[in-house]
């Protein structure tokens, strides 16, 4: 083989190597590329399921808040009911003390 064919098979083997490294960087580019929307995505998920289950946790503290509310006006229903049991029992009771008073003072 002559000096001009060695140089000449040399220049072609760089060229193929540069070509590859070309392909391999750009293969490397694509995949940082692909795993980086991916990674995207995942985050992008993450933060919709987050929110979903953000949304069920206030809707079960809500209806739960709702329940304990509900709750708590029977409980001053009843209290009240009470109350106004006790005092209409007591109106003619009331009544006869105040018309003897009445009575007495005239």
């Amino acid at each position: 083989m002559e000096k001009a064919e060695i140089l000449a098979k040399i220049k072609e083997t760089e060229q193929k190597v540069e070509e590859e490294i070309k392909r391999a960087e750009e293969e490397g580019k694509k995949k940082v590329l692909a795993a980086k929307n991916e990674a995207r995505q995942i985050i992008e998920d993450a933060k919709k399921e987050a929110e979903k289950i953000k949304d069920e946790i206030l809707e079960k503290a809500k209806a739960e808040i709702e329940k304990e509310k509900e709750s708590i006006r029977e409980k001053k229903l009843a209290e009240i009911n009470e109350v106004v049991r006790k005092g209409d029992s007591r109106v003619d009771e009331v009544v006869d003390f105040l018309y003897d008073e009445f009575v007495r003072l005239i």
